[in-house]
């Protein structure tokens, strides 16, 4: 199991971003592992993954459909929204049924339709249950705010949603990775820890793989990254300020939130 998450960022001109993150552990019956790959980004289109329950099957399938993606051989080039889903769907039950490995997971999608100001996000959610897949579409919110939790640890995260929700920063993208990391942090659900993976999109270009500090170290995708690194990765720290790979932040800085008075 694992905690994951999708948000979208909205300001004064509407949505500007979508984000899908997740922890890195991997669990099995008596130890666990905390530098798992759980979230997935293309590098030539606006799609982003990320998946919650049994490892196997979704970590090989996802880097299968990115590659697929990204060669231009999975979608056509006028399919909209809803019609990737519908093709994502396909493919993953003719997959998923045939997997010797029969188990129960949940693929977390993002996209988004056109670019610009005119932009549109879409997050939807494909479910295999060892029999049936199932689709879920999911309203977005009119301000910075959560889209969907999953997996495990979700009554874990959605606690610390509440809390930064209610303090002085409100329904902001840095309110809810910030919580995020805070549930992570708190080791109140068994099946989720290690530092924080994130992937977005922005309202041009493809999607984005972003670097977390954690710790005071960078990780991508779990993976610790090199400290002689001179790389351009960019970052983001538990309260969602941009740094550089040595953790230095860059541009606006924030604060943890003040509690509103009951």
């Amino acid at each position: 199991m694992t905690s994951l998450i999708s948000w979208t960022g909205v300001d004064n001109r509407g949505p500007a971003s979508l984000y899908i993150a997740s922890d890195s552990r991997l669990s099995g019956s008596t130890k666990s592992w905390d530098c798992g790959r759980k979230v997935f980004a293309c590098r030539n289109s606006p799609d982003i993954f990320g998946y919650c329950g049994a490892v196997l099957f979704p970590s090989q399938f996802i880097s299968q459909l990115i590659d697929a993606i990204d060669a231009g051989v999975l979608f056509p080039v006028s399919a909209t929204p809803g019609q990737r889903v519908s093709i994502l769907r396909q493919y993953i039950d003719d997959a998923a049924a045939s997997f010797p490995e029969q188990s129960t997971f949940k693929i977390a999608y993002g996209t988004r339709n056109g670019e610009g100001f005119g932009a549109s996000f879409l997050v939807a959610t494909i479910s295999w249950d060892t029999k049936n897949v199932s689709v879920t579409e999911y309203d977005m919110p009119r301000q910075s705010d959560l889209v969907l939790a999953a997996g495990s640890g979700t009554p874990v995260v959605e606690d610390f949603q509440f809390e930064w929700r209610t303090g002085d920063v409100g329904q902001t993208s840095r309110a809810v990775f910030s919580a995020f990391c805070d549930a992570i942090q708190s080791g109140r659900d068994k099946y989720t820890g290690g530092p924080p993976q994130l992937v977005g999109l922005y309202l041009r270009g493809p999607a984005r793989t972003f670097g977390v500090i954690h710790n005071g170290d960078c990780f991508l995708h779990g993976m610790r990254a090199n400290e002689n690194t001179n790389g351009n990765l960019e970052c983001h720290n538990r309260l969602f300020e941009r740094c550089d790979v040595h953790g230095t932040p860059i541009g606006q800085r924030h604060a943890r939130p003040k509690q509103k008075p009951a």
